[in-house]
């Protein structure tokens, strides 16, 4: 696989997976709860993996991620605005869209993740990360400043949320040590 290939690969995974973690639908109409079902979010995100033997890949660019119901869009942008790479999941699996057609298929996205990468990183959790919130697997470490979550261990990230607004942190650093590798990624929401 190219360089470029793999970290674009990388890319969507860890950021693409932000939102992939599809919810079950929700059991009421109620109109204090209908204001989730959509929830948007852009910016920009840089990413580097380093290996133990010293071969670094980074990847940066910018991002619009969606998620209205039961389906989320997460469209991964180069430095100049063009469409990468689209990344949808719905309670049918998880697709990869590349301009040219190309479309990588998953059951899930973290199968998604083991596919094209031919390793498990279970980032599911990045959607709640995204929103300032932890989610619901064990968590170590947590901070909390004014109300909000800045900082905590989960699933073998490290992370550290900043700079809230209405929707959550406008900035999420993110690091993670496996066997082989060292993962940091840093997201900066615009809006």
């Amino acid at each position: 696989m190219k360089t470029w290939q793999r970290g674009l690969g990388i890319a969507t995974v860890v950021l693409g997976l932000v939102g992939c973690s599809v919810a079950p639908p929700l059991p009421s109409v109620d109109s204090s709860v209908q204001h989730q079902d959509h929830f948007q979010r852009s910016g920009r995100f840089a990413l580097s993996v380093e290996k133990r033997d010293g071969e670094r890949d980074a990847v940066q660019g910018g991002f619009v991620w969606s998620e209205q119901q039961q389906q989320i869009q997460l469209d991964l942008n180069n430095p100049m605005g063009t469409v990468l790479a689209r990344l949808v999941a719905d309670d049918s699996g998880a697709r990869l869209i590349y301009p040219n057609g190309n479309i990588e298929y998953a059951q899930s996205p973290d199968a998604l993740v083991a596919q094209l990468l031919g390793y498990e990183l279970p980032v599911s959790g990045m959607k709640d990360w995204l929103r300032g919130e932890t989610g619901s697997s064990p968590v170590d470490g947590l901070q909390q400043e004014q109300g909000n979550i800045v900082y905590f261990h989960q699933d073998n990230w490290r992370v550290r949320l900043q700079r809230y607004d209405e929707q959550g942190p406008r900035l999420l650093q993110m690091n993670r040590n496996q066997a082989s590798q060292f993962f940091s990624v840093r997201i900066v929401v615009d809006y």
